[in-house]
């Protein structure tokens, strides 16, 4: 028996493309990201997906609906799964950063402990991993997935894959809706896909028939 969890990045935002630490603050999607929302809802709307939990953050919840409406669902909402808190970096440039916040900066990234009025990567990690556990047990043998960010998300899938809690590993979650799988079964768990958004290129019955590719191995 195989349980399949989907960890989905949210759509793009205008915070994205300024490249500003967006952490809790409550950016919206924009235009592109929710076309590319409804791109993934498209390619996941044949998925046999039974629950669909979100952070409580617009700009996920929003992905997560355009998803859910696919399913006749409706997102469940956990604000474990919700960025890391930036403190006093949200809304600032990699750029302001440097400039303004430089050797606290460089230190956060080097040791991933809390920024000014923020939280350390092993916090988001400790919540993350918590509600993710959860889910694991109580879906046991469905498909389900959750809507999250990509920091949390790098947090939570190097832990996933071995390294200690709070330790992200060098893999790139910079697609927006980009798609990771997780299997678990008697075996263990494995990750066998990482940050896809080949639905983003793709048409309608490309999409169609990667699920056929998908389902055909199992």
């Amino acid at each position: 028996m195989t349980t399949t969890i989907l960890l989905i990045r949210h759509g793009v935002t205008d915070w994205n493309v300024a490249g500003r630490w967006q952490g809790h603050t409550d950016i919206p999607l924009n235009d592109d990201g929710r076309a590319q929302a409804r791109k993934l809802a498209r390619r996941l709307s044949d998925w046999p997906i039974r629950a669909i939990y979100t952070s409580d953050l617009h700009r996920a919840q929003e992905t997560a609906t355009w998803i859910a409406k696919r399913h006749n669902l409706r997102p469940i909402m956990d604000s474990n799964f919700r960025e890391r808190n930036g403190g006093i970096f949200q809304g600032l440039t990699t750029e302001q950063l440097n400039s303004k916040y430089g050797d606290i900066w460089r230190q956060t990234r080097y040791d991933g402990s809390a920024p000014p009025d923020g939280e350390s990567m092993l916090e988001v990690g400790i919540r993350a991993y918590s509600s993710f556990e959860k889910i694991s047990y109580a879906h046991i043998g469905e498909t389900v997935a959750i809507v999250s960010h990509g920091g949390t998300l790098n947090i939570l899938i190097s832990h996933l894959i071995g390294l200690p809690l709070g330790k992200p590993a060098s893999i790139s979650l910079r697609g927006n809706t980009g798609l990771s799988i997780i299997e678990i079964d008697d075996s263990g768990l494995r990750l066998i896909l990482l940050n896809d958004v080949s639905h983003l290129s793709m048409g309608r019955k490309d999409v169609e028939s990667g699920f056929s590719m998908m389902t055909s191995t199992e």
